[in-house]
């Protein structure tokens, strides 16, 4: 059977399959597919290739162009094996990769939050500071009211100031609970001095007394808070 393909070298075989089938280009290039290996013939060669291109017929001995092609069938499977290889390394090299930026992601992160827990960290620490302070001028000023001291009203204006300074430097709601705290306790503080200065000194020792209370509630709040 003749085929009109056609090849750039002719004749020459292309293959004999595993029938013995030979699959080649005739001397007027067209693909036959009508020889067998089996049972060529010289003259038959000479038919229909013009020449002798099979030899050792009788031994089934590949020609030179099925072993070429041969080879070539085992190269390209070596070199599809590579590409597979090629392939696996290319996927994992992106996976390494990913990981990479992904772990870069992270770093440049933790740096951020770090620092957000140290300044955390800052503040709390100068707010337990700002507390003890508030705490003991508190109670100079309970001393300086029961002691009827001239120098009262100006010990609280003080307290008044520093609790205000408590929430410009500290800018967290804890401060400011902190600060509302101090509020009403200078509150009863201002009462305490008024009725000094009225001669109530039964009122003034009662609004001391809440002072104290105050003072104790305070504490265990603040307590709660910075444990929390």
């Amino acid at each position: 059977m003749r085929r009109t393909e056609r090849s750039d070298i002719y004749p020459r075989v292309e293959k004999v399959l595993d029938d013995g089938t030979i699959i080649a280009y005739d001397k007027r290039n067209q693909l036959n597919t009508d020889l067998n290996i089996h049972t060529l013939t010289d003259q038959q060669q000479y038919d229909v290739f013009g020449g002798i291109l099979i030899k050792n017929t009788a031994q089934q001995q590949p020609t030179q162009d099925y072993e070429y092609l041969r080879q070539k069938d085992i190269e390209l499977q070596k070199t599809n094996r590579k590409n597979k290889w090629l392939l696996v390394v290319f996927v994992i090299s992106l996976f390494v990769i990913a990981l990479f930026l992904f772990e870069s992601c992270t770093n440049d992160t933790n740096p951020e939050l770090n620092s957000e827990e140290q300044n955390q960290a800052t503040n709390e620490e100068l707010l337990q500071q700002k507390d003890n302070e508030l705490q003991q001028q508190i109670k100079e000023t309970q001393d300086s009211i029961a002691s009827n001291d001239a120098e009262s009203q100006s010990k609280i204006d003080q307290l008044k100031q520093q609790i205000q300074e408590l929430r410009n430097d500290i800018d967290s709601k804890k401060a400011d609970q902190v600060a509302n705290q101090y509020d009403d306790t200078v509150d009863n503080l201002q009462h305490a001095e008024d009725e000094r200065q009225s001669g109530n000194l039964d009122k003034m020792q009662e609004q001391l007394d809440r002072v104290n209370t105050k003072l104790d509630e305070i504490t265990k709040k603040i307590s709660d808070w910075f444990n929390n």
